[in-house]
């Protein structure tokens, strides 16, 4: 795909928001392997792990809910399930996961120019933090938001402008980089530049369809994306 140049006044600000699951990270079988861990505690038969990539997005209860969609359950087995989910999780999060490859140098790519690097993510608040020690360290995020108590979750842009404040710059120097339409919405509502990752969880049509303003094939496009600003 030709990337277009960006034309879009930063105003002395680079600013870059990551999703992580799909985005910096392939967290899916871990991911896949605690939410069966917990269907099968139930009762429940478990999922084909690349079934993941549709269930996952909007936060731990929500993925439950995707699961039992054909057969839905109360919101008592949910939270059953969302409990022992979250238990074995903390145990193996780090079993399978990786960075995607080409991440490690988009990052140092924008680290060196001087780009503030911030996550949020739909993931627990605790469990994005430690996939971001476990996993990132070695580079310098501002900011690292998961969903916090009182914090609505992602597509509601709340958390996104709050970032902006924190890092004192207005939502449109941002870039807004994630791997689904919860991300893309995200990034619209909260008026950042939605870039779609093609490499994660999602496809084009479901990228382009909820706003996403370019395509990235791979983290390498990025970095070619946001040399030519």
């Amino acid at each position: 795909m030709k990337i277009r140049a960006l034309h879009v006044k930063i105003n002395m600000k680079k600013v870059i928001v990551f999703d992580l699951d799909g985005t910096l990270l392939d967290t899916l079988e871990d991911i896949a392997i605690s939410a069966n861990f917990a269907l099968k505690s139930l009762g429940f038969q478990a999922e084909e792990h690349d079934k993941y990539r549709y269930f996952v997005g909007e936060g731990v209860f929500k993925l439950f809910e995707n699961i039992f969609a054909s057969n839905p359950q109360e919101k008592e087995t949910i939270q059953k399930a969302v409990g022992l989910f979250e238990s074995h999780y903390t145990k193996q999060f780090h079993q399978n996961t990786t960075l995607y490859e080409g991440v490690s140098k988009m990052l140092t790519f924008l680290h060196a120019r001087g780009f503030k690097m911030a996550i949020l993510s739909n993931k627990p608040d605790s469990f994005t933090k430690m996939c971001a020690v476990k996993y990132l360290r070695q580079w310098d995020f501002e900011v690292v938001f998961g969903v916090r108590e009182g914090v609505p979750r992602k597509p509601d842009p709340s958390a996104a402008l709050e970032i902006c404040e924190l890092l004192h710059v207005k939502p449109e120097a941002c870039y807004y980089l994630g791997d689904t339409m919860i991300d893309m919405q995200t990034a619209n509502r909260a008026g950042m530049i939605a870039l779609g990752a093609l490499w994660g969880f999602r496809d084009e049509a479901e990228l382009r369809e909820h706003g996403a303003k370019y395509l990235l094939k791979t983290p390498s496009e990025v970095i070619k994306l946001l040399t030519e600003v």
